[in-house]
């Protein structure tokens, strides 16, 4: 129940980031509207900071609009309409649910554009501008500008000093457009928005499969280049461990603790349920990784997903880098990675000793983990540690079996629902199940009476 609601809380949490995020998208969107309205109706007799007159304001937007769109073209000039592109790409953003992170640097880098553009129009043509209360550059191209004209000043010629401001103009004029447009993101590569949106069409509701852990025979080779027609290698495996040999006793009826203790036998646990096997949908993997792809090309990180390997619980995708690309860079982009990826959560880390980048999603149709399936595994079996204790079982779904031993003092600390008492239970039927209390005795103290009420 416990777990229940820590998911409907999770959705509900999600749900709420993505309205608000569609909300921020309408407001941009009706922001953009506004400021070429009143851009476009701007006319020089509306009063305003700088015109003082009796009679109605004749822009859309009113008097406001009449006082902002004289500040912006007295400040800025006609260039203050670059700016109606940067709100709109904002808002599409935001309704398409990518990551706005960074937009703040983004503006000031569309400003920076816009004052270059400035100081190429005020070069251009210095003269005023009938109807532009600032003329083409406005104030602060027309300060720019005024810079330039002082430093080209030392030149005696003035047809050479003409032809120099000229040139200056003309570069400022292609460096504003460039840093403009970078601003924007334009160099992003859109088509992988549409591939997404087609893939979440395609895969809404199929669950990922639940698949053993068996390493394929051949190598895996380099990374290719990135193509289309590639095709990830899919690592299945077995997520039922290997069962040992139960020996053959009488079923336990009662406990004798003191004069005749014998272990107990495996039939006083429940059995895992049958298996239906393995059901492998590479084709659903493949298409996984490709759209993982696309989502890291969103953020920057360049890549190839070069294996899958699929687990009862989890899957990971193995993501080898291209040259340059920072681990750590990838490691932050968690909580992005499981947005787009439509997952509740996702755990992104380097694997030791290997060049790839581990990204594990959890599959949508989970297996159980049993008891009785790890204690009656050869694993379990073949333990030679002095306290061994179940764990469950790790991403490829072998049995994980550890050493009490070496660590006296364990902490186990989780939120509420994260298996905490399920884990304790399971360390002490483990010792039950391997050991005579000649071997081990326990002393056990549960001030809440909680973990041990049972």
């Amino acid at each position: 129940m416990a777990s229940r609601a820590q998911t409907w809380q999770d959705s509900v949490k999600r749900r709420a980031i993505r309205s608000g995020a569609m909300v921020g998208a309408v407001a941009l969107g009706f922001g953009a509207l506004v400021l070429t309205l009143l851009l476009a109706s701007y006319h020089p007799s509306d009063p305003s900071l700088n015109t003082s007159a009796a009679g109605p304001a004749r822009n859309l937007i009113g008097a406001p609009g009449a006082w902002i769109s004289d500040f912006a073209l007295l400040l800025i000039g006609p260039a203050s309409g670059l700016l109606i592109p940067l709100v709109i790409v904002a808002a599409t953003r935001l309704w398409r649910g990518v990551s706005v992170k960074g937009w703040g640097q983004r503006a000031l880098r569309a400003l920076g554009g816009i004052a270059l553009i400035d100081v190429a129009l005020a070069l251009f043509k210095a003269e005023a501008v009938s109807g532009l209360p600032g003329g083409l550059g406005g104030s602060l191209g027309y300060a720019g500008a005024g810079i330039v004209s002082w430093a080209t000043g030392f030149i005696a010629d003035s047809s050479i000093a003409r032809a120099v401001t000229l040139g200056i103009a003309v570069l400022l004029a292609v460096a504003g457009i460039i840093v403009w447009a970078i601003s924007l993101g334009l160099d992003e590569d859109e088509r992988s928005w549409l591939f997404r949106r087609r893939m979440s069409d395609v895969d809404n509701g199929e669950p990922f499969p639940a698949p053993p852990v068996i390493k394929l025979p051949e190598p895996r080779p380099a990374p290719p280049p990135r193509n289309e027609d590639r095709k990830p290698i899919i690592n299945l495996g077995s997520s039922k461990p290997p069962s040992a040999l139960v020996p053959k006793k009488p079923a336990q009826s009662a406990f004798d603790l003191k004069d005749r203790y014998v272990l107990p036998s495996l039939e006083l646990l429940k059995k895992a349920p049958p298996s239906t096997g393995p059901q492998i949908d590479k084709a659903g993997l493949e298409r996984n990784a490709r759209l993982l792809e696309s989502v890291l090309d969103d953020f920057h990180v360049k890549g190839s997903i070069v294996e899958v390997r699929p687990g009862p619980v989890v899957t990971m995708y193995e993501l080898e880098p291209a040259a340059g690309i920072k681990a750590s860079r990838v490691v932050q982009l968690a909580d992005d990675i499981a947005r787009n990826m439509s997952a509740m959560s996702a755990r992104v880390a380097t694997i030791p000793g290997r060049s790839v980048i581990g990204i594990e999603l959890p599959n949508a149709r989970r297996e159980s983990v049993v008891f009785h399936e790890l204690a009656s595994s050869q694993a379990f079996e073949d333990q030679t540690a002095q306290l061994p204790i179940i764990l469950g079982k790790n991403i490829a779904g072998d049995p994980v079996i550890a050493d009490l031993a070496p660590m006296p003092h364990l902490l186990v600390a989780g939120t509420t629902g994260s298996g905490k008492s399920v884990g304790l239970n399971t360390m002490i039927l483990s010792l039950l199940y391997r050991l005579t209390p000649d071997q081990c005795r326990l002393i056990m103290i549960d001030p809440k009476m909680l973990e041990l009420s049972v």
